[in-house]
């Protein structure tokens, strides 16, 4: 009984910490790299770089193509999210919680793989010197 009252006391913890890095959109005190990472292709970022038109297209394309994947990485992540919580709260053995847990990483991963695919493909649209000053280190979001 005493275990299983740690095993929840950690397993709440854990989902606490979890549902506060979501709030904060998984901003940490060193800035989540896939956010900070999007943030280069800003509106003002990209009047910078001078784009082509066919450039913009492509660009436009991409997040447009990539739109509805995220959304449905989301909003599948946050269907695993409830399933743990109410795994939680239930009578659940571990094995099953965890299981809740684990899957709800897993959709957490699938939805940033989603991200790094977008700008992947963006990045590939941009020439050496837009990449470069697109990714510089006065740029939003560049590493510290």
């Amino acid at each position: 009984m005493k275990f299983n009252l740690v095993l929840a006391g950690a397993l709440v913890a854990t989902m606490m910490s979890t549902n506060a890095w979501a709030r904060s959109g998984g901003r940490d005190h060193h800035k989540n790299d896939e956010i900070a990472l999007e943030n280069h292709f800003s509106p003002k970022k990209m009047k910078e770089l001078n784009l082509t038109e066919e450039q913009k297209e492509k660009l436009k394309a991409i997040r447009e193509a990539a739109k509805a994947e995220k959304q449905k990485c989301r909003e599948d992540m946050r269907t695993a999210r409830k399933a743990f919580k109410e795994a939680l709260r239930s009578n659940a053995s571990k094995e099953a919680v965890t299981a809740a847990y684990q899957s709800m990483l897993e959709k957490k991963q699938q939805l940033s793989k989603a991200r790094l695919d977008t700008l992947l493909s963006a990045r590939d649209v941009l020439t050496e010197e837009q990449r470069a000053k697109l990714f510089s280190h006065g740029s939003q979001g560049s590493e510290e």
